[in-house]
């Protein structure tokens, strides 16, 4: 017999079973662990976009003392304590999340938008109702939930711990050039639910920012960002753009059948073309704009790479050509391999 129903309830419904002493927050199933102000801001900002938020489990029981349903919150306290904490005033939303309502309270909203407050009154949750499920029970509903949940990747464990600029930057750039990954074949639509096309703009941005790295170094990168990002985001956004720009002008509809297609070369085709335009901290190749080239001339001579992959050229090759295909190879997300990569196809172009 089905013991549980699929429902959704407003922020206001949680507000009034709070206020009612309705909703037990503090379950002997919760974890402990409390969130930071950038992750409670990073969820009202998902909530005042207008978008989804994970669904709170609530197992409902009557108590007969006071013949009142207590709603006890199994999974979503954190959602629940951060929403119901904004309401009353208890935090703001960071203006590097939202830069229209950021630095404002809750009662503060309507000198910005007069329908907004209204709007997250009206918020709605899904929420699974357990009716008066036993604590085995519940138990045993999250243990069968955790049996059919797929691994998460290490991209996708990075992404559900940190809330900052850095974070919101890489995944705004992820999903924003979604067709440019795809219909270059550079990542997969699978592979995109995967988040690796979060990872390959996190990884493009640190190179931007601090020189090309280790693709291990990424993690490390997401943490020290969360402390301390000072960093333009609109302008590494422009910046990243005009890149996937040129691109597109170098290689039109062909990219999807060249090498650089491949992740890895993709990766040092961009970090190599961003030296051109705006220099990398750890490459030392003669900088010249690819407009000052032509862009004829540079698609061109990009065209010369593709013939390393050949199997009947591989005689034909010289040292540098014969590293460059070693390093495509082998150790392809290393530091070294990756500024060899990428000196070498800047200077392709620039001979």
């Amino acid at each position: 017999m089905k013991n549980f129903d699929s429902r959704t309830y407003s922020i206001n419904d949680f507000l009034e079973w709070h206020e009612n002493d309705q909703l037990e927050l503090s379950p002997k199933f919760q974890r402990r662990s409390v969130w930071t102000d950038t992750a409670r801001s990073y969820l009202m900002d998902t909530i005042v976009s207008g978008k989804p938020i994970p669904k709170v489990f609530i197992r409902q029981k009557l108590n007969p003392q006071t013949r009142k349903s207590i709603r006890e919150v199994v999974d979503g306290q954190q959602r629940l304590r951060t929403i119901l904490s904004f309401m009353k005033d208890g935090f703001r939303i960071s203006k590097r999340h939202n830069k229209e309502y950021g630095g404002l309270y809750f009662s503060q909203l309507n000198e910005v938008d007069e329908n907004i407050q209204s709007d997250i009154l009206n918020y709605e949750i899904s929420v699974d109702l357990l009716v008066n499920m036993s604590d085995p029970d519940v138990l045993d509903v999250f243990s069968r939930l955790n049996s059919y949940a797929v691994t998460l990747n290490e991209q996708e464990k990075i992404n559900a711990n940190h809330f900052g600029p850095f974070k919101t930057t890489a995944d705004r750039l992820a999903h924003l050039n979604y067709s440019f990954w795809t219909e270059n074949r550079i990542i997969t639509e699978q592979n995109v639910l995967r988040m690796n096309d979060v990872q390959m703009a996190a990884d493009l941005i640190i190179g931007m920012i601090e020189g090309i790295q280790s693709k291990k170094q990424i993690k490390k990168y997401y943490e020290f960002y969360e402390k301390d990002f000072d960093y333009d985001t609109e302008e590494l956004e422009a910046k990243f753009q005009n890149i996937l720009f040129i691109i597109g002008e170098l290689f039109g509809d062909n990219l999807k059948k060249r090498e650089f297609r491949r992740p890895h070369v993709f990766y040092s085709l961009f970090m190599s073309i961003f030296h051109m335009e705006y220099g990398v901290p750890n490459m030392e190749s003669h900088r010249e704009s690819i407009a000052s080239i032509g862009y004829a001339r540079a698609s061109q001579r990009l065209e010369k790479i593709d013939y390393i992959f050949e199997e009947e050229e591989k005689d034909r090759l010289n040292r540098d050509e014969r590293q460059f295909l070693e390093d495509c190879r082998r150790a392809t997300t290393d530091k070294a391999v990756r500024i060899r990569r990428s000196e070498y196809i800047s200077r392709v172009l620039t001979e």
